[in-house]
C-alpha cells in the first residue's frame, strides 16, 4: 500500500510541475501512438496544447482525440509494481518481471490509445462508452492477467505454490 501511495504522490507532484502543458511521458505516449497509427496507414499528426495539459492526435488537420496524463498508463503501472512488491520474490525475478511487465503495459497502452483514436474516427458516438468502460476495463484486465502470471506461474515456483504450509493430511 505504501508503494502505491508514495508512487502516486510522486507522480502527482511530477505532473503538476509541468503546469499547463502535457508532461513528457504523456507526450511520448501520444507520439508513439501516432507512429503506430501512421504504420497502419493513417497520416496522424500531433498538436501539444500550450494552455491545457494534453496532446491532440489529428488527422487532416482535425483533432480526433486528445491525450491527457491519465492516458499514459503510469497510474496502472504504479498499481502493477505495488502488487508485485506485495507478493515479491527474489530481487532478480521481481526486477525482470517488473521491467517486462512495465514494457508490456506501455505497449498495450499504445494499442489502447490507438484503438480509441480509431473509435473516435469511425464510431464517434461510441467514444465515451469505449473510453470510460471498455478500454479502461481492458487495460486493467491486462494488468490483472500479468498479476495472475506472476502469482501462479513465476513467483509460484519460488514459494512452492500459493498454498505453502498447507500440506495434505
Amino acid at each position: 500500500m505504501g508503494i502505491y501511495i508514495l508512487g502516486n504522490v510522486a507522480y502527482g507532484l511530477w505532473v503538476v510541475s509541468f503546469g499547463s502543458v502535457a508532461d513528457s511521458f504523456t507526450l511520448l505516449v501520444a507520439n508513439h501512438s501516432s507512429l503506430l497509427l501512421n504504420l497502419a496507414g493513417l497520416e496522424v499528426s500531433l498538436l501539444p496544447s500550450a494552455i491545457i495539459p494534453n496532446v491532440s492526435l489529428m488527422l487532416n488537420g482535425n483533432v480526433v482525440v486528445n491525450v491527457y496524463e491519465g492516458c499514459n498508463a503510469i497510474n496502472v503501472s504504479i498499481l502493477f509494481i505495488a502488487f508485485l512488491f506485495a507478493y515479491k520474490g527474489t530481487f532478480n525475478r521481481t526486477l525482470v518481471f517488473s521491467v517486462a511487465g512495465l514494457i508490456s503495459i506501455y505497449l498495450f497502452n499504445l494499442l489502447r490509445v490507438s484503438g480509441l483514436f480509431l473509435v473516435a474516427l469511425y464510431f464517434p458516438n461510441h467514444l465515451y462508452l469505449m473510453h470510460k468502460f471498455v478500454f479502461t476495463g481492458v487495460i486493467y484486465a491486462f494488468v490483472f492477467g500479468l498479476w495472475f502470471i506472476w502469482v501462479t506461474k513465476i513467483n509460484h515456483k519460488e514459494h512452492g505454490g500459493l498454498h505453502k504450509g498447507h500440506e495434505e493430511k
